[in-house]
């Protein structure tokens, strides 16, 4: 009797667990969880197959050696991110201010200087005639940015003009001193983890054209800088907070984690499912698939049938920049007695870019240090007290003596995470934005796709994830 009763379940269990869902949403962080909440509130089914034993994706929230949470992923919020903020709010989570009082720091040619923030505006201390061509410099991108539709920017009709010409070059055709060209390298490095010989004009203004939304033009004063700007903002708590709010409301059994999607297969006839199959050999069945990761990752799984050319060199070109972050927890702030903000902008070192990340500016203090391009490249083959070490170096070289002695640590390297592959986003080269962006939001057939760098505004953010899972779970009826 009780293998007749085993046979019979045998039997039955296809027909118990055979589920078709609406969408196969493949990757669990903002985007795909984005995707998962706006495909529930048009009442389709959905499961979320997430390849990390966590949601958020490249949002994350880690422990200080005092307990509290940092960010070692995506960690500010600005004006226009209008998504990120309505999520914020949603989940009762508060934000505060990044600290800007007080001098930044300007560090070249083996000298730290001090410098006011002036009009919301970090220019540093680099001489008249050279404060002047950045200006000039940034209203230039500001009025290519002003020509470009975030929602079809490859139909510009300078794009493949653009698109030809690497930022490096651009400054130099511009005649642009050594020391501005260095300038504005670092900060192409802080938004795209990459140099400015690898980044095309045209992506750059598509970046700048992005900063806003649908009410605001994108600035690149607005994409840059703290406040007012896209580091204005942090949330309480730390950003993962959006995430694991985001798992709480839509709720665990249909989020699947450590289940990292392998193959994605169209079935025959018209009215074909997929099915989508993770490395252990599960199987599941949907009537379309969002899949919710940056190209580069995408790339990893099979499809078949094979996807477009376009939307293949989509993924086989786009890469993930390099990225770390280094985060030195002290006893106190101590720049802050030093009439500092924590911010400086570098021209060598390791990290080139810090930021006073004290959560919710009390207690020990906390400093974000960047990582970023070759830098994280070759830290990356280091152990973590050697980058402690260096690092420890450059916050002495912009800070002093004080720098010297941090309590403890925080390291995240992206470039060795296997489901990231880097940070904070993948990036285009030359020639290749104008002629096949457009696959990176185009469906194939039931195929969608998210993720931050498929975005029309706030590319590369938070935001730009949130904005995505919610544009390609639209495209399902």
């Amino acid at each position: 009797m009780r293998e007749l009763l085993s046979l019979v379940w045998l039997a039955l269990t296809p027909l118990v667990w055979a589920v078709t869902y609406d969408a196969v949403i493949v990757g669990g962080g903002l985007s795909g969880l984005s995707a998962a909440k706006e495909l529930t509130a048009r009442n389709k089914t959905w499961v979320v197959l997430e390849a990390r034993d966590r949601v958020g994706g490249r949002v994350w929230n880690k422990e200080l050696p005092d307990g509290r949470p940092v960010e070692v992923g995506a960690e500010f919020i600005g004006p226009t991110q209008d998504h990120v903020i309505a999520l914020s709010k949603e989940l009762g989570l508060s934000l505060y201010e990044t600290p800007t009082d007080g001098d930044n720091i300007y560090y070249a040619n083996n000298k730290a200087q001090r410098f006011p923030t002036l009009f919301g505006s970090l220019v540093p201390p680099v001489g008249l005639v050279d404060t002047l061509k950045l200006a000039e410099l940034q209203g230039e991108i500001d009025d290519m940015a002003k020509k470009i539709n975030p929602q079809s920017p490859w139909d510009t009709p300078e794009a493949s003009t653009w698109d030809a010409q690497s930022v490096k070059d651009w400054l130099k055709s511009k005649g642009s001193s050594q020391q501005v060209q260095d300038v504005i390298d670092t900060t192409v490095q802080e938004v795209f983890s990459t140099s400015t010989e690898k980044i095309s004009v045209l992506y750059m203004a598509v970046y700048v054209a992005a900063s806003g939304d649908a009410g605001h033009v994108g600035t690149f004063e607005r994409l840059t800088q703290t406040h007012p700007g896209a580091q204005q903002y942090r949330v309480t708590g730390g950003t993962y907070r959006l995430a694991t709010g985001l798992l709480d409301k839509l709720g665990k059994p249909n989020v699947k984690l450590s289940s990292p999607v392998d193959s994605i297969t169209k079935g025959d006839g018209s009215n074909a499912t997929y099915t989508v199959t993770t490395r252990d050999g599960t199987s599941y069945e949907g009537q379309h698939v969002i899949v919710a990761m940056s190209p580069p990752m995408a790339d990893k799984i099979k499809f078949t049938p094979s996807l477009p050319n376009q939307r293949q060199q989509v993924q086989k070109l786009w890469k993930m920049g390099s990225l770390g972050k280094a985060i030195p927890q002290y006893e106190t702030a101590f720049w802050r007695d030093d009439h500092l903000n924590g911010q400086a902008i570098s021209t060598s070192g390791y990290t080139r870019a810090t930021f006073d990340s004290t959560p919710e500016n009390k207690g020990h203090g906390v400093m974000l240090c960047f990582v970023q391009d070759d830098m994280m490249r070759e830290l990356d083959q280091v152990d973590e007290d050697t980058i402690k070490d260096k690092i420890t170096q450059d916050l002495v070289n912009y800070f002093g003596d004080k720098a010297k002695k941090p309590m403890g640590w925080v390291i995240q390297r992206w470039d060795l995470e296997e489901f990231s592959g880097g940070g904070p986003t993948s990036n285009p080269p030359l020639h290749a934005f104008a002629q096949y962006g457009e696959a990176l939001r185009k469906p194939v057939g039931n195929l969608h796709w998210a993720g931050t760098e498929s975005s029309d505004y706030w590319i590369g953010y938070m935001d730009g994830a949130l904005r995505a899972g919610q544009r390609a779970a639209s495209e399902i009826h």
